[in-house]
């Protein structure tokens, strides 16, 4: 599986697609460590941006911060996220 996740990437980049393979992959990841509590939205730069329902609700997604970006990269297996920004949706 790694082998052809290797390949996948080598192809999307020749095509400069390289880094929204990245992104979705950790998208992907963070959909999996989320359990209802957050959407992705989006990835780029060691950020991960997710939307959530209320302030209150990002209040307590931003307390378990490390352990979820932890997750995630262990998911990974590489240190991608660095940090998580809220994007409040109702």
């Amino acid at each position: 599986m790694d082998d052809f996740k290797k390949f996948l990437r080598q192809r999307m980049s020749h095509y400069g697609l390289g880094r929204q393979y990245d992104a979705s992959l950790v998208c992907e990841a963070a959909r999996k460590v989320s359990a209802g509590r957050f959407e992705p939205v989006s990835f780029r730069a060691g950020v991960l941006k997710v939307a959530v329902p209320t302030a209150s609700r990002a209040h307590l997604v931003r307390m378990g911060e490390e352990e979820i970006v932890g997750e995630i990269n262990q998911i990974l297996k590489s240190e991608q996220v660095k940090r998580i920004r809220f994007e409040i949706r109702s």
